[in-house]
C-alpha cells in the first residue's frame, strides 16, 4: 500500500504540474513520493512504480478532475499513447533508481540518465518533464542557455536529490526545495530593442467548413492583421493537383497568410507543404520534415529548412510536429534575416485539449532557445502568439478563436542556438562519469 500510494500521489502531482494543471512548481517535488517508496526495492519495483505514475496522470487528465477548464471529447487513446511513451523514460529511470546496486550513485547521475532517456523519445514522440515549466520566465531563460534539456535535467535532479535527503532523514534540508520552486515563479523583465512591430493573427477553427475559415480570415484582415496563420491543412479544400491559385486570390483582397496543404513532389507520396500567400502571389513552399504518426503513410518528409521573403526580412516556415524537434527549429531560425516563424498545426482531438496543450508547451521553449517569435495556429485548441523570449502574448482556449497581438520582429542571439544540443552531450558525459562510482560495500554483522 505504501508503494502504491507513493506512485499514485506522484501521478497526481505530475498531472497538476503539467499544462492544463498549471501548477508548475509541483514538478520540483512531484516524483519524490514514488522515489522514496521504490528505493532499493529492485528494478522491477521502480519500473512498475514509474508506469503507475504516468498512467495515473493519464487517467486524471482524461477525467479532467484537476482542471479548471473542462472540454470533454473523444481521443482518449491519444492520451494513453503519449503518456505511455513518456512512461518509457520515467519507468526505466525509476527502475535504475530502485536497483539495489545503484545506491551510491549521486542524484545528478540519475538526472543525466533520465534526460538521456527523454532524448530517446525523439525517435517517436518527444516528451520532457520540462514542459511543466513552459510559462516560467526563469525556465525559458535557462532554455536560452542550454535548451529544454537543461531545464529537464534540473527538474530530474531536484526530485532525485530531495528523495535522497528524505531517505537519509535530512528533513531540514528539504526546505531547500522551496528555493527553486519559488524562484521559478518569479518573472524576468526583459525589454525588446526592436522597433519593428507587426500585427499578427491566428485562425483557430474547424477545417470542415472552408467558408468559415475564409470569413474568419477576412475579419482578422479588417482588424488590421498584417499576417495571419491558418491551421495545418487549412489550404487543402482550395488546392487542386498542387494548384494553389485559389489561395492566392484570397490573399489579393485581404491580409497575407500562411497555411499548409498537400502537393506533389519528387517522391511517390506528396509533401505536406506550407507557403505564404500575399498580393504578390505564392511564396516558395516548405515541406514538413517530420510527418506525425500515420501521416508517414500519406506524405513524404521534406529535406531542408525554408524561409520566404516577408517585407524587409524573412519568414521562417515550419509545420506542426516539426516544433517537437530542437534541431529542426534551429536550422530554420539560423537562416539569414529570419525574424518570425509561422507554425500551422493540427492536433488530434483529445479530452480537454490535453494533446494540443502538451504540443503547445513546446512553442515557448523553441522561441526562447532560438530567440525568434513564433505564431502557432492549431485547428482545435491552444493556438499561441509567442515573443522571442518565449513569453505567451496571446493564447486561445479550446474552440473557435482568432487571437490577435502586436508582435516585435526580433531575432536575438542565444547560447542555446550556438551550442545546439550541447547540454544533452554533457548529460552523456555525466552518465559515463557516474558509472565509475562504486557501490557501497555491504555491512556484515559481527559474529
Amino acid at each position: 500500500m505504501r508503494f502504491l500510494g507513493g506512485a499514485i500521489l506522484s501521478g497526481l502531482l505530475l498531472c497538476l504540474a503539467l499544462p492544463l494543471g498549471e501548477r508548475a512548481f509541483l514538478a520540483w517535488i512531484a516524483l519524490v513520493p514514488v522515489l522514496v517508496t521504490t528505493r532499493g526495492r529492485g528494478f522491477l519495483a521502480g519500473f512498475l512504480g514509474g508506469l503507475t505514475v504516468v498512467f495515473t496522470c493519464a487517467q486524471l487528465a482524461i477525467s479532467g478532475l484537476v482542471y479548471e477548464t473542462k472540454a470533454p471529447s473523444g481521443g482518449e487513446a491519444w492520451i494513453y499513447t503519449g503518456c505511455g511513451l513518456f512512461g518509457f523514460s520515467v519507468a526505466i529511470a525509476l527502475g535504475v533508481w530502485g536497483e539495489r546496486g545503484t545506491g551510491a550513485k549521486p542524484a545528478w547521475w540519475f538526472a543525466a540518465l533520465a534526460t538521456l532517456l527523454e532524448a530517446v523519445l525523439l525517435f517517436q514522440l518527444p516528451a520532457h518533464l520540462a514542459l511543466t515549466q513552459y510559462r516560467s520566465s526563469v525556465a525559458l531563460w535557462l532554455a536560452s542557455l542550454g535548451g529544454i534539456w537543461l531545464v529537464s535535467f534540473l527538474l530530474w535532479w531536484a526530485n532525485f536529490a530531495l528523495a535522497e535527503r528524505w531517505l537519509r532523514g535530512e528533513r531540514r534540508s528539504l526546505a531547500l526545495a522551496l528555493v527553486p520552486m519559488g524562484l521559478f515563479l518569479v518573472p524576468i523583465l526583459s525589454s525588446l530593442s526592436s522597433r519593428r512591430t507587426i500585427q499578427v493573427a491566428v485562425i483557430q477553427a474547424s477545417l470542415d467548413d472552408p467558408d468559415r475559415l475564409v470569413a474568419l480570415h477576412k475579419t482578422a484582415s479588417q482588424q488590421g492583421a498584417e499576417l495571419v496563420v491558418w491551421p495545418e491543412f487549412g489550404g487543402i479544400p482550395f488546392v487542386f493537383n498542387g494548384d494553389a491559385s485559389a489561395l492566392t486570390r484570397i490573399a489579393k483582397t485581404s491580409s497575407p497568410f500562411v497555411t499548409s496543404f498537400s502537393a506533389p513532389g519528387d517522391q511517390p507520396l506528396p509533401y505536406n507543404v506550407a507557403a505564404l500567400f500575399s498580393e504578390t502571389g505564392e511564396s516558395e513552399r516548405y515541406a514538413k520534415r517530420r510527418p506525425f504518426g500515420q501521416e508517414t503513410a500519406m506524405h513524404s518528409a521534406g529535406r531542408r529548412a525554408q524561409a520566404v521573403r516577408f517585407g524587409r526580412s524573412q519568414l521562417g516556415l515550419n509545420i506542426c510536429f516539426d516544433s517537437c524537434y530542437p534541431h529542426l527549429f534551429r536550422e530554420t531560425a539560423a537562416l539569414s534575416y529570419v525574424t518570425l516563424i509561422a507554425l500551422p498545426t493540427i492536433d488530434p482531438q483529445s479530452p480537454h485539449g490535453f494533446l494540443a496543450a502538451m504540443h503547445a508547451a513546446f512553442t515557448p521553449f523553441r522561441a526562447a532557445e532560438n530567440g525568434v517569435p513564433i505564431v502557432r495556429a492549431d485547428g482545435h485548441a491552444y493556438s499561441q502568439i509567442v515573443d522571442c523570449y518565449g513569453r505567451i502574448l496571446a493564447e486561445a482556449p479550446p474552440g473557435e478563436a482568432t487571437p490577435t497581438e502586436r508582435l516585435h520582429l526580433a531575432n536575438r542571439d542565444t547560447l542555446a542556438e550556438r551550442v545546439g544540443d550541447g547540454w544533452l552531450a554533457a548529460c552523456g558525459a555525466m552518465f559515463l562519469l557516474g558509472l565509475r562510482t562504486k557501490s557501497k560495500p555491504k555491512e556484515h554483522s559481527a559474529p
